[in-house]
């Protein structure tokens, strides 16, 4: 049951979390089976593309050695039948392995909210609850949810309501604004205005210089050997290990449509590649490789301004950078509420799951950031009611 308080926000009660428990997927098999299902969701719901290319990310999952793990509510919640061609919320989810074993740490699929939790008719904030809950009678240890949700602030009753199912738990929560994606007009112009006029005059300079002194030029269809890809990843700003090098350069074949741009100098070089998926109008970029030793020239901004126009004259509606950019051009981005919530089991397990992610969780995961937040506040609810039977 569920009611509505003064100013139309969403009151959940704890009976709701109770009897509304998702339907769990855990195989990269099952998940896949449900992709016209999740990319019509997707769409649905405002998000178009987020989940039309799940089986790239999947993929990375198993590079990264990672176990993945989908929370589906059917439109009807009748048993025995076949859901996959009617959603109406999925919550993506990543279990950490370490030497083969699942430790139950389960991290959000990705760190804006974007294509964790996606819901159509239902609350987020409701969905997130009832996916916790799910995780934690299957024995999470850990759980880090990342979801978009309007509300200026997270209610605690609705998170420490999941005591009334018989859990002790720790937890914590943030909200911020996530630069989403930019918007693309239909004239360069015309996006270029929408940018402050700094990193304007920057995707103009550098692009001419890079023009004038590099003989630079922006192929739109590379045709690279993956020797030569792997080589100029090692070079490149941030170079990725070999295996994801050799996964990013074979996904560009499993993708449907995939965005693939390079550029190259005067001689033939490459000086910078960027991958990546066009989807539902829109462009999703994966990732970038720029040559270190000429970083002077800002082959990313260089990069940025030759995609910005390509991807206009295709009719593109919004840019995305995948994991978000640290560039100034973020700073023109439309931006989302983006609510991170993090539960810890209060058992002698859960209490170790700080140390274990600060100590073998890389700095850019999701948990570790969260971990690294300075004004996070805590809070501890202890169990009420009894749960029957075991996980």
């Amino acid at each position: 049951m569920s009611s509505t308080a003064a100013g139309g926000s969403r009151v959940l009660f704890s009976s709701e979390i109770l009897s509304a428990v998702p339907v769990v997927s855990g195989t990269a098999t099952k998940i896949l089976r449900m992709q016209p299902a999740l990319a019509e969701l997707a769409l649905r719901c405002g998000e178009p593309g987020a989940l039309d290319d799940i089986e790239f990310f999947l993929s990375w999952l198993k590079v990264r050695e990672k176990t993945p793990l989908m929370l589906s509510l059917p439109s009807w919640e009748l048993p025995g039948q076949d859901h996959s061609g009617s959603l109406e919320g999925a919550v993506l989810f990543y279990e950490h392995r370490f030497a083969g074993y699942g430790l139950r740490i389960f991290a959000p699929f990705d760190s804006t909210g974007r294509r964790t939790l996606v819901s159509d008719a239902v609350d987020s904030m409701d969905f997130a609850m009832r996916a916790c809950r799910t995780l934690l009678k299957r024995g999470a240890q850990g759980i880090l949810i990342s979801f978009r949700h309007e509300e200026s602030s997270l209610d605690p009753a609705l998170v420490e309501s999941l005591a009334n199912a018989g859990y002790s738990f720790h937890w914590a929560s943030r909200q911020r604004e996530v630069p989403d994606y930019l918007q693309l007009e239909e004239t360069l112009d015309k996006t270029l205005a929408l940018i402050g006029s700094r990193t304007r005059n920057h995707l103009r300079y550098y692009r001419r210089r890079a023009e004038n002194q590099l003989g630079c030029e922006f192929v739109a269809e590379p045709k690279i050997s993956r020797e030569d890809f792997l080589a100029l990843n090692r070079i490149s700003a941030y170079p990725a290990t070999d295996e994801i090098a050799m996964w990013r350069y074979d996904s560009l074949n499993t993708l449907r449509d995939p965005a693939f741009y390079g550029l190259r100098d005067r001689d033939g070089n490459w000086l910078s590649l960027i991958g990546g998926l066009h989807s539902c109008g829109n462009m999703e970029t994966y990732w970038q490789m720029n040559r270190y030793d000429l970083k002077q020239y800002s082959l990313s901004t260089v990069m940025r301004s030759f995609v910005i126009e390509q991807e206009i004259s295709r009719g593109t509606s919004r840019l995305y950078f995948e994991g978000g950019t640290s560039h100034s051009m973020s700073h023109s981005f439309v931006h989302k509420r983006c609510t991170d919530l993090l539960i810890l089991r209060d058992n002698p397990v859960g209490r170790l799951v700080p140390a274990m992610v600060k100590r073998y969780v890389p700095s850019e995961n999701p948990l570790h950031e969260f971990l690294e937040e300075p004004n996070l506040v805590w809070r501890s609810v202890k169990k009420r009611g009894l749960r029957r039977g075991w996980f």
